[in-house]
């Protein structure tokens, strides 16, 4: 059964977190995949050599339908939030399958400096 991107969606919305991107006031909510980045070499992206797994829990993985606005994260005046914290988008690339676009990869790190 070739994949779609109704599976991955239901994937997703069956075993993703509650996420959220707020602009202008308005908040459009959706699940992802959303946790520590973490790097086989224990190497991460400031070539700082940390304990397998984390990296003082800054940078992160997230996995998300193709539908969210990543590209418009900007950490000023739009912005993604998971369980109360704000995140910036470092970098995303939407991922297709054939013509279609099926789900987005992103690194994002937390903003500490976010406007609440």
């Amino acid at each position: 059964m070739p994949l779609s991107h109704n599976t991955a969606s239901k994937f997703i919305e069956k075993y993703g977190r509650p996420l959220s991107i707020e602009k202008d006031g308005t908040v459009t909510s959706f699940r992802g995949f959303f946790q520590p980045l973490r790097y086989k070499n224990k190497m991460y992206l400031s070539v700082i050599q940390t304990e397998l797994g984390y990296d003082v829990l800054t940078k992160f993985l997230l996995i998300c339908p193709a539908y969210v606005p990543l590209e418009e994260v900007n950490g000023l005046s739009v912005f993604l939030r998971c369980a109360d914290e704000d995140f910036n988008v470092d970098h995303c690339e939407k991922i297709y399958f054939g013509d279609e676009p099926l789900y987005y990869w992103a690194i994002v790190h937390q903003n500490k400096g976010a406007i609440q």
